[in-house]
């Protein structure tokens, strides 16, 4: 299991973080008060807060990136679209823990299994770290939102149809008995960016209220 690194001035919020990544698989938790004790390896989890985010740590983040692309940092708070390409992804406040520990635990357990088999489907590779979709016959960039493609990393890791529920626990962190259309609305935009010509492809397939990604563009 990896290593957690929290650098998160403000008490409270820290003690939260650190009380239920360890209550949830008693893992190993690192408090840090200086960007450069945090990590650059892989297989760390840097947790950073947007108050911490002056000149000197932002230079180490874009150090750190160049040397370990994949390493996994997570931002509390608020980033500019031009430093966006620092973080693994960013969770705006007031937190809710409920659903960072959910996506937490898709860095921890999904996300390495992912980015060891490259995911395909039809004419399209998945480069997640990036949050595009390359065309494979002509390198054309289908640029994707966070979310989008964390729905797909998630899709991709299943050969079974996935359920409403779990995508909307997964992903946004949602209990069932919330009522959203944030799920429908990414996949309708996803499938817009997938078949831009309307030429009635579908990779995203939707039965019985579950969602899975077809490797052939049909049902």
């Amino acid at each position: 299991m990896p290593s957690f690194y929290v650098y998160v001035p403000n008490k409270a919020l820290r003690d939260a973080l650190i009380e239920q990544i360890k209550q949830s698989d008693d893992m190993d938790v690192i408090e840090i008060a200086d960007i450069n004790m945090a990590p650059t390896q892989s297989d760390s989890v840097l947790i950073i807060d947007e108050q911490t985010l002056d000149k000197k740590t932002l230079k180490y983040l874009r150090e750190a990136r160049k040397v370990e692309m994949r390493s996994t940092i997570l931002l509390l708070g608020e980033v500019s679209a031009l430093e966006s390409d620092l973080f693994t992804e960013s969770f705006a406040k007031p937190l809710r823990l409920g659903h960072f520990m959910v996506r937490l635990h898709f860095y921890i357990e999904i996300a390495p299994r992912l980015r060891s088999t490259q995911l395909i489907f039809g004419p399209y590779k998945l480069e997640t770290q990036n949050r595009q979709i390359v065309v494979i016959s002509n390198n054309d960039i289908i640029r994707l939102t966070e979310k989008e493609t964390a729905l797909l990393e998630y899709l991709g890791q299943s050969d079974q149809p996935i359920g409403r529920e779990e995508l909307l626990a997964a992903i946004w962190g949602y209990n069932p008995s919330i009522e959203t259309h944030t799920l429908e609305t990414h996949i309708y935009q996803l499938r817009r960016k997938l078949d831009p010509d309307n030429k009635g492809d579908n990779w995203l397939i939707n039965k019985q209220g579950t969602y899975s990604l077809s490797r052939t563009g049909v049902e």
